[in-house]
């Protein structure tokens, strides 16, 4: 019997799970492309949760090493789409050959060599979080007309809540009989059940290419002041709302994994992000993307718990202190989504005073 794409899904799952392992730039086979692509270069580890990324030096190149999971079609895919995008003005690292190919073989990975955009780390601030939102607006113009053809990322950070629920089916039944994570599992598989009650499909909603994981760490600035977009790892066809959603989730987070919702300062001048938005993008939001923000953002919040079932060690990961912080921030958000919405819409409500909570 042919395997169903929930199968092949679960599949690569597990094969991530088990087999992630973030490159070192110590390994042998990093060590021997570094050499064959820059010989005598320094590299500088930049960070990065899944891809290695060496900056070389004195040459000013960056490598990438991509996870296994990772496809040639998808990498050149993104490649491409990185070229249109530079060629609309956007600022982007642009991919180079390296020994005249687009990508070449390290282990059992992928890597590509591309340009170094110079950036400044910014911090958690609204003036920050405000340059970064018109600058997913201009993004999302560019992408909204990019003619390239993007093969769906194995991971995310997102799913609609039928996905999410059949995954958490796995990690209850591996985990069923762990008290340690008794509470966590509960309080996940109630939020999937109000997920599901709110979640507003893909098909009523305005979709296009958007970058799956706009934050401050992947949408930067320039010493020059201009807006620098980076790793488009997660890039996909998918309800543009989700993209501020996840954005404004993560913002709720903060960088430092301490938020609440609760404490959230900027609720109500969550309509002053969105404004910034619209006016860059040349567009407007429905009322349908209004009302599915919320979902867009706990949606991002269960991701983690939901797949943690597919990982070699699952307890280590529903363990980890800001996935429970991330959870409960869900969960407020779905407890309150009225008082959210109202907010978007600058009705004038704040959700901090909102009694659903």
């Amino acid at each position: 019997m042919a395997a169903t794409d929930h199968e092949r899904h679960g599949a690569r799952l597990r094969t991530w799970w088990a087999d992630f392992n973030r490159p070192s730039a110590s390994a042998d086979n990093v060590r021997h492309l570094i050499e064959a692509v820059a010989p005598g270069a320094t590299a500088t580890d930049l960070g990065g949760c899944l891809s290695l990324n060496l900056l070389l030096r004195p040459i000013n190149l960056v490598v990438r090493v991509h996870q296994p999971f990772v496809s040639r079609r998808r990498l050149l895919a993104l490649q491409q789409l990185r070229r249109q995008l530079a060629g609309s003005g956007l600022n982007v690292a642009d991919p180079l050959p390296a020994r005249r190919r687009p990508l070449l073989r390290c282990g059992d990975s992928w890597a590509e060599l591309e340009a170094y955009v110079p950036h400044v780390d910014l911090a958690a601030t609204w003036d920050n979080y405000v340059w970064m939102f018109r600058g997913i607006g201009r993004l999302h113009r560019a992408l909204a007309v990019v003619d390239t053809e993007i093969p769906r990322p194995v991971i995310s950070t997102y799913a609609p809540p039928g996905s999410l629920r059949r995954w958490m089916s796995v990690t209850e039944q591996a985990l069923r009989h762990d008290s340690r994570v008794r509470d966590l599992l509960r309080r996940s598989r109630k939020l999937l059940r109000s997920l599901a009650a709110q979640w507003i499909p893909q098909t009523a909603l305005p979709t296009q290419l958007i970058h799956g994981d706009g934050k401050l760490s992947n949408i930067r600035r320039t010493p020059a002041g201009e807006t620098a977009y980076l790793d488009f790892g997660f890039a996909a066809f998918r309800p543009r709302i989700h993209d501020l959603g996840h954005s404004l989730a993560w913002m709720v987070l903060r960088p430092d994994d301490s938020g609440t919702a609760e404490s959230f300062p900027w609720w109500d001048r969550v309509p002053d992000l969105l404004g910034e938005y619209e006016d860059a993008a040349h567009t407007r939001l429905t009322n349908l993307e209004l009302l599915a923000l919320p979902a867009s953002m706990a949606a991002v919040t269960a991701y983690q718990p939901a797949v943690a079932g597919f990982a070699r060690d699952p307890i280590t990961k529903l363990r980890d202190p800001t996935v429970d912080r991330f959870l409960r921030i869900g969960q407020w958000i779905l407890a309150n989504r009225q008082a959210v919405i109202d907010t978007a819409r600058h009705t004038g409500a704040d959700p901090r005073s909102d009694a659903g909570g």
